[in-house]
């Protein structure tokens, strides 16, 4: 009988009745009888995730190797599946070291050909400030801090920040406006807010233009690449308040720039 092939999964627990079959993988000798078969079976299994993540980053660039890159942190994440570290389920496990494999190779094969390398030099400056803050401050600087520390518009720190996110052709952090959770956990769907990467001159203006603490959520999520639990604990509200914050500042702008293009 033919292998009917992998199941159409969405939603957060599109995976999770892969987890046992995991766990004995990950509990089993490379040696033992079906090892190799169990192996095969959950690359195979977990492809569909690789093959939408790797459309939402390909871009311009070819979306076959994208899927190859991202097969390779699949595979690693499947072979070091930490039980104990899953705690969002296999896709939250897995999901995270697929992305980082696709955009370790978008860092590598497109910064020197997409960057202006007035912004190029920008993010260099960006970066070592960010180093010299953290050690100086004890954790991550603001972008108003790095800012003075460099000198410049702090718009102009948005806009570099806003520039390195804007090649991840779509984000998986970006929250949903009515569940307000990552796409990461609802693969395979579409968010419109998302489009919002392709208008990032006039994103710029309409995020210095939002309230102080909204700004500061946004931009720590986003471009600081903070959890909503960190933001969290370092704004002083809960989780939940963070994620609501997020959506009603996201529809904000995703209204704003809808009324100003019409």
């Amino acid at each position: 009988m033919p292998d009917p092939g992998p199941r159409q999964r969405t939603g957060i627990h599109a995976y999770d009745d892969l987890e046992p079959e995991l766990r004995r993988h990950v509990d089993a000798d490379p040696g033992d009888r079906g090892y190799h078969d169990r192996r095969e079976r959950l690359i195979r299994e977990f492809l569909p995730l690789v093959r939408n993540l790797a459309r939402r980053y390909s871009g311009p660039h070819s979306a076959e190797d994208i899927e190859q890159v991202g097969t390779v942190g699949l595979i690693k994440a499947i072979d070091r599946y930490d039980p104990d570290s899953a705690t969002g389920g296999a896709l939250a496990y897995l999901v995270p070291s697929v992305r980082g494999e696709m955009l370790r190779h978008l860092r590598d094969h497109t910064w020197s050909l997409r960057v202006p390398r007035g912004l190029k030099d920008m993010s260099v400056s960006v970066n070592r400030a960010t180093i010299a803050l953290t050690q100086r401050l004890g954790r991550s600087p603001r972008p108003s801090e790095l800012a003075e520390e460099l000198g410049v518009d702090v718009s102009d720190v948005v806009e570099t920040l806003g520039a390195l996110e804007s090649y991840r052709t779509e984000s998986l952090d970006m929250p949903d406006q009515e569940s307000g959770q990552p796409l990461a956990e609802r693969v395979g769907d579409h968010d419109p807010a998302l489009d919002l990467v392709e208008h990032q001159g006039d994103l710029r203006r309409v995020i210095d233009e939002l309230p102080e603490r909204e700004r500061t959520i946004l931009l720590l999520r986003f471009y600081g690449e903070y959890t909503q639990i960190q933001i969290a604990e370092r704004i002083g509200v809960s989780q939940m308040h963070v994620s609501r914050l997020l959506s009603r500042t996201l529809e904000r702008l995703r209204t704003r720039l809808s009324a100003e293009e019409a």
